[in-house]
């Protein structure tokens, strides 16, 4: 038997990271009560269904299972916005679709199957969300809108169509893509900095030829690597934002920005699952062939969604997203840069930021950024009344970025 200092030592230890779990999850009042999100199947809240002249697959079970019924999120669950609205202490953002919902805190603009280019069916462009919006705002303040956080996350689709089309392009051609969707980005961007946002957050591409449904369409077969050019054009696009957001930031008064790494998170998660709490990071957990890529439905469901990185071909599972928010919202520098979004949305709206630091010291270290980052509760989620979700810790682990 333990002698007593031993089991005070274990305690303290136990209470110290239930402690910390709390501290950082725990819903926060901030100046930010509005939330505005823009992009794909990543963060499509329900739009689709509002747009397709068929019943769509997110509307179904297997989607939704982990959170008891599906809702239009292409996930077992939750997705990204929905833990960043929980962060920021207020309701889940609903579809701008839905107009019958309340868009008091913002909305989505989200929907699965968006490009930037083109004009693909069913769905809505990042100009044509971007329109929406501005079709919409007066729906809030000119405060509001100033202190809003505006949520990007799109493009994937675009390299995916075009790596098909094009399956050798030479160097000059990848660049000329990326440069053609950065620059309708920038556009977007603009347009939304001309309806008075000030406070935007990107998440990146993730290596695209990691997906479980390209890899089984390209035809590779067990734990081979992922599928280069989707990948590279990927990591093309992603330097290409982060000049861009660079640029905007010197030359637009106020323009204030968190850039997040998603492309790295998913690449250790599907090398390295067991090091993130997944066991499962090469295959989905719904669907059918070598890594469960197509067909996702109620006969061919993993019993355990949280123990894989991706749900279907495509898209990630409540828990994968989950991590996203969190170190969204509290990562340090190795993840986000220059400030993650819980600093974002307490910045003074005067106070410029460029790429690697905020430019008032004095302001940054208002709320410095917590090494423990790593600590996180695993807890259950439930759906909750009012639109609120409710966190219940059920166990406490941690995982390196």
């Amino acid at each position: 038997m333990a002698d007593p200092l031993t089991r005070f030592i274990s305690f303290l230890f136990s209470f110290l990271i239930f402690t910390l779990s709390l501290l950082l999850h725990h819903p926060t009042t901030c100046e930010a009560q509005t939330l505005f999100v823009f992009g794909d199947g990543f963060y499509d809240v329900g739009n689709k269904q509002f747009l397709s002249s068929n019943v769509i697959s997110a509307n179904a079970p297997p989607y939704g299972v982990t959170i008891g019924e599906a809702t239009g999120r292409w996930s077992d669950g939750l997705v990204v916005p929905d833990f960043l609205a929980g962060f920021m202490g207020i309701p889940r953002i609903a579809p701008i679709l839905d107009t019958k919902s309340d868009f008091s805190n913002g909305a989505s603009f989200a929907v699965a199957g968006a490009t930037v280019l083109g004009s693909p069916p069913e769905t809505m462009t990042l100009g044509q969300q971007v329109m929406k919006f501005s079709e919409n705002k007066n729906k809030w303040t000119d405060d509001e809108r100033s202190k809003a956080v505006y949520l990007f996350h799109i493009g994937g689709d675009d390299y995916l169509d075009y790596a098909k089309e094009n399956p050798s392009p030479s160097d000059d051609q990848k660049q000329s893509i990326v440069d053609q969707i950065i620059t309708a980005i920038d556009a977007a961007i603009k347009a939304v900095y001309g309806a008075g946002g000030r406070k935007f957050a990107f998440q990146n591409l993730a290596p695209l030829g990691c997906l479980p449904a390209v890899k089984q369409e390209d035809g590779e077969e067990g734990d081979a690597e992922c599928v280069e050019l989707p990948s590279e054009l990927a990591a093309l696009h992603n330097e290409k934002l982060i000049q861009l957001l660079g640029k905007l930031g010197r030359d637009l008064k106020g323009f204030q920005y968190s850039y997040y790494n998603f492309f790295g998170l998913i690449q250790r998660r599907v090398h390295l699952p067991e090091t993130y709490t997944f066991a499962k990071g090469n295959a989905a957990c719904c669907g059918t062939g070598v890594y469960n890529g197509t067909g996702c439905g109620t006969n061919s469901v993993c019993s355990k969604p949280r123990d894989y990185v991706f749900f279907d071909g495509k898209h990630l599972t409540q828990e994968a997203n989950f991590q996203i928010g969190q170190l969204i919202w509290s990562a340090d520098k190795d993840v986000i840069n220059p400030i993650n979004l819980r600093e974002l949305l307490f910045l003074p709206l005067d106070i410029p930021v460029i790429f690697g630091s905020v430019s008032n010291t004095k302001a940054s270290a208002k709320d410095t950024r917590s090494k423990i980052h790593n600590i996180y509760d695993m807890g259950s989620l439930e759906w909750g009344t009012k639109n609120q979700w409710l966190y219940q810790v059920d166990r406490a682990s941690s995982f390196i970025i």
